[in-house]
């Protein structure tokens, strides 16, 4: 009964048996699988990784280790971590899975992360900046929240990060496995307001600029903003009216620029009339030994109005204006005044040579009859007159060109003279010799010298034996500059005026050959080309005399006050634009027979100088220069004797009278080469 039974069972039993086999064949190694997850960019470990295979999980420790008991060698194995790229791995790929041993299969991996995160702030003030938009990609960005973070998922292993934000400069950086960064952008707005410094008001309408192509002009309000502001940048703020501010910026999102006014508007009156002052140079400059950093002139105005950019914040401001003192007011904040009057001044004065000038107990003999008479100015040489050293600079210039050339010596103590001078009131005047009388100076440099083509060498008159006056090429700029360089220093020296003279041509009158004998560096010039040369040496000189603070006046010669002297390229109408006054040696004894209607005109003082001044005015009429003549205090010896006329305190008078009846508001100077004036003619003072 029991082997029935059995064999009634065993179909069931080998069907069992067979499924026993059949599992074992289908299922997993009896091994459990093992493995590490690490970080592929670190190299640690990876903890609380998802693993999985087909349905078996498991999730790493904090070494970053798992365990599957169950696992199946035709399977795929996932791994999922947050931050990380998900990756799945097949094992039939993985060798060392195909004979698994006790006691447990291995199987490492290694999770890429996909994530970077950070926060963005403020370069400057390193405060979070709310809303940048973080861009990896197209399709992969975000923006900041209010503490400056981001976190984006998905990046790859190798990107750029692009961080805008409105009124910043947009910052981009390449990044290679790296799951955190955290960056500045420099703020690129700036703003503010611009104001008037002494009154707090707005300015509005001021250019405010940064480079060439960013700028935006202020409101009504003065307020302004620039966007797009470049770093190490400066800023440059213009307004009309206002000195311009140029400022590096630096960490600046907020500039707000207080302008000092630099212009200033007023008017030139005279001071006993109230009248507007027609002629004047109005110059600002930082002290009284500095050219101007400001200038303005006005001509034939008819209310004597200016404006002066460029006003300096302290300094000085000096007025000019020919027949006027100069006016010297001090700068200060609110105190100087729109309306600036000068007091006339008709000039009175004697001449001395610079030897005379040398001998200071002789001199303040001179200054001593200056206090007494009505005379009221003195000029002096700043050269030397005397046939030995004609031309040598008596002062210790330290102009460079001089100091070079050591045409200068330590003759005169021209800063004790002219204290001296001003501490009496004494209006002084430099005079300078230009293109003749200055021997050194042509020595020093023949070739800027006329030449003698005949002789050899620097052209010169001999007027006499013994006497040589060589002349300088008046077409060299040379001369120009040096003669220049010294009337500047002079006149920041305290000079009240530079007196020019010798400012010509060649007269050609001590020889019959000297036309011959003569060549300039432009030879056949014409007359128009001569009066245009003077003229444009005057034009530069002016300027740069009046800039450092003095008057420029010119000595012609006496016919060029009654017509233009074109052999000597004088030209009075064309000289008095560019000069304060126009000084005509118009000595009687000098004019020729007939002049004036007379047949000996030495012998009739007062009229020959009226009709000098009728002629000269004439021509100076509508011009910048006053007309201010050298008068005669000597007498002519060398004429036949029956033209010698004695000159005395009548002649000398007449020719004064003539002058002040003639309206000019110039004054005169006399002249004698001695200097030994007839002070009788004079009133007391």
């Amino acid at each position: 009964m029991a082997i029935v039974t059995l064999l009634r069972r065993a179909p069931f039993i080998c069907t069992v048996v067979a499924l026993i086999f059949l599992l074992a064949a289908c299922g997993g190694p009896d091994v459990p699988l093992n493995g590490t997850v690490l970080d592929a960019y670190t190299g640690k470990p990876v903890t609380a990784a998802k693993v999985n295979i087909a349905g078996a999980q498991a999730v790493t420790d904090t070494g970053g280790k798992y365990q599957l008991t169950s696992w199946r060698q035709d399977g795929t194995l996932e791994i999922a971590a947050d931050g990380y790229e998900p990756v799945k791995i097949a094992l039939a790929g993985q060798p060392q899975l195909a004979k698994p041993t006790p006691p447990a299969a291995t199987l490492d991996a290694k999770l890429r992360p996909n994530t970077v995160s950070g926060a963005i702030t403020d370069a400057y003030t390193g405060q979070p900046i709310a809303g940048a938009l973080v861009k990896a990609s197209d399709t992969l960005s975000m923006t900041t929240a209010t503490d400056g973070s981001y976190r984006l998922v998905g990046v790859p292993e190798q990107f750029s990060l692009t961080v805008s934000a409105k009124n910043y400069d947009t910052a981009t950086q390449s990044l290679q496995q790296q799951v955190s960064f955290s960056g500045q952008l420099r703020p690129n707005v700036l703003a503010g307001k611009v104001t008037d410094r002494y009154t707090g008001q707005p300015v509005a309408g001021a250019k405010v600029k940064v480079g060439d192509n960013l700028n935006v002009t202020t409101g009504a309000d003065g307020s302004y903003q620039l966007e797009g502001v470049p770093a190490g940048a400066t800023i440059e703020i213009d307004a009309d009216g206002y000195a311009a501010l140029t400022q590096p910026l630096e960490k600046n999102t907020t500039l707000d620029a207080i302008l000092r006014p630099d212009v200033l508007k007023g008017k030139v009156l005279n001071a006993k009339t109230g009248a507007p002052i027609a002629n004047a140079t109005i110059i600002a400059s930082p002290n009284l030994e500095s050219d101007a950093v400001a200038m303005q002139r006005i001509d034939n105005s008819t209310d004597g109005a200016f404006t002066l950019d460029g006003m300096p914040e302290q300094g000085f401001l000096q007025v000019l204006a020919p027949g006027y003192r100069k006016a010297v007011i001090e700068l200060k904040p609110g105190s100087v005044p729109t309306e600036i009057k000068l007091e006339p001044f008709y000039t009175k004065s004697i001449y001395v040579t610079a030897a005379v000038a040398s001998n200071t107990e002789l001199l303040m003999k001179y200054f001593d009859q200056v206090d007494k008479t009505e005379l009221n100015a003195i000029v002096i040489d700043l050269k030397s007159d005397l046939r030995d050293d004609l031309g040598l600079i008596y002062y210790d210039s330290q102009v460079p060109i001089v100091k070079e050339l050591k045409t200068a010596r330590p003759i005169m103590d021209l800063k004790a003279i002219l204290a001296e001078a001003k501490k009496r009131g004494i209006y002084t005047i430099a005079r300078v010799h230009i293109f003749s009388h200055d021997n050194v100076l042509a020595d020093a440099k023949p070739e800027w010298g006329a030449q003698d083509t005949k002789n050899g060498g620097v052209f010169a008159d001999y007027p006499g034996p013994g006497i040589r006056y060589a002349w300088l090429d008046p077409w060299n700029k040379n001369v120009w500059d040096y003669n220049i360089q010294l009337s500047v220093e002079a006149a920041h020296m305290g000079f009240d005026e530079i007196n020019y003279d010798y400012i010509r041509f060649p007269s050609l009158e001590f020889a019959a050959d000297d036309k011959d004998r003569l060549k300039l560096s432009k030879p056949n010039a014409t007359d128009e080309e001569k009066f245009q040369n003077i003229a444009e040496m005057l034009t530069q000189s002016q300027q740069a005399i009046n800039a450092a603070g003095a008057y420029l006046s010119v000595d012609v010669f006496g016919v060029a006050a009654w017509q233009p002297a074109p052999l000597i390229g004088q030209d009075i109408q064309r000289m008095g634009l560019h000069a304060d006054y126009v000084c005509p040696m118009i000595y009687p004894s000098h004019f020729w027979a007939g002049a004036a209607g007379f047949d000996l005109p030495a012998a009739h003082p007062y009229e020959v100088i009226a009709e000098s001044m009728r002629l000269g005015q004439e021509q100076l009429k509508g011009k910048r220069a006053l007309m201010r003549p050298w008068l005669q205090d000597f007498t002519l010896t060398w004429v036949p004797k029956d033209q010698i006329v004695e000159y005395g305190p009548t002649e000398v008078r007449a020719q004064i009278k003539a002058v002040e009846d003639s309206g000019s508001t110039g004054g005169w100077l006399l002249y004698d080469s001695a200097n030994d004036y007839t002070y009788s003619a004079l009133k007391p003072k």
